[in-house]
């Protein structure tokens, strides 16, 4: 397995921990778009999926932050 491939694993399993959906969820998601590009063979394709995989990661903690962002304001905001 590729390094960065194996460092954008690493990094969904981590924003999964947090992910409202869980991290079975992220974990098969991840496992599952892996798997639909493993015949890559170029150095440079496999940079470009990375890149999209890391978009996807960033996108997630985006999700994320806004869940904690509305349990905040549902906890602290006045009736």
């Amino acid at each position: 397995m590729h390094p960065l491939v194996r460092d954008l694993y690493k990094r969904f399993l981590l924003v999964g921990k947090d992910y409202p959906g869980g991290l079975a969820l992220v974990r098969r998601k991840a496992k599952e778009a892996l798997r639909n590009q493993a015949h890559l063979q170029d150095e440079l394709e496999i940079k470009r999926a990375v890149a999209r995989g890391r978009w996807m990661v960033r996108e997630l903690q985006g999700i994320i932050k806004l869940k904690k962002y509305r349990e905040m304001k549902k906890r602290y905001s006045s009736p």
